[in-house]
């Protein structure tokens, strides 16, 4: 998959970075991918069909196909594949047990159990008070600016 990742880089005339900042993830992770150190997450993938529509997704997940989409293909559509009768459908494996269990509790348990406890109620529970310490706003050109309450 690396590889054709990296023809639609080509094909796009794009470098890595800005391959990266165009469909939205990091840089680094576009860089693990090339170098074969990870391979592409579902996320990447879907951000990736999603800026560019135009590339066929089972030829990026499969190498099948052609690269672009909207090229006809003799294969039919899943709608129209189906099982013939002969062919055998698999067998679960799992039975039912014969018995089934009462559920019951140790006579333990229920000697604890003879006065329901008491849940204290939601207004008398009080959360510890916060105070706000900064706040960042991160903008899309790559800068930020930062606020502290005085």
């Amino acid at each position: 998959m690396k590889e054709r990742i990296e023809a639609i880089i080509q094909h796009e005339r794009l470098t890595p970075s800005q391959f990266a900042d165009a469909i939205g993830v990091q840089r680094s992770g576009v860089s693990h991918i090339l170098s074969g150190r990870n391979k592409p997450s579902l996320d990447f993938l879907n951000k990736l069909l999603n800026k560019y529509p135009h590339y066929s997704g089972d030829w990026l997940i499969t190498g099948l196909g052609n690269m672009l989409s909207g090229v006809t293909s003799t294969a039919k559509p899943a709608e129209q594949l189906s099982i013939p009768d002969s062919v055998d459908k698999p067998k679960s494996s799992f039975k039912m047990p014969k018995k089934v269990l009462k559920d019951e509790e140790p006579a333990a348990y229920k000697a604890n159990q003879s006065k329901p406890q008491e849940r204290p109620h939601l207004d008398t529970i009080q959360a510890p008070q916060k105070a706000v310490e900064r706040i960042v706003v991160f903008y899309s050109d790559k800068t930020f600016s930062e606020y502290r309450p005085e």
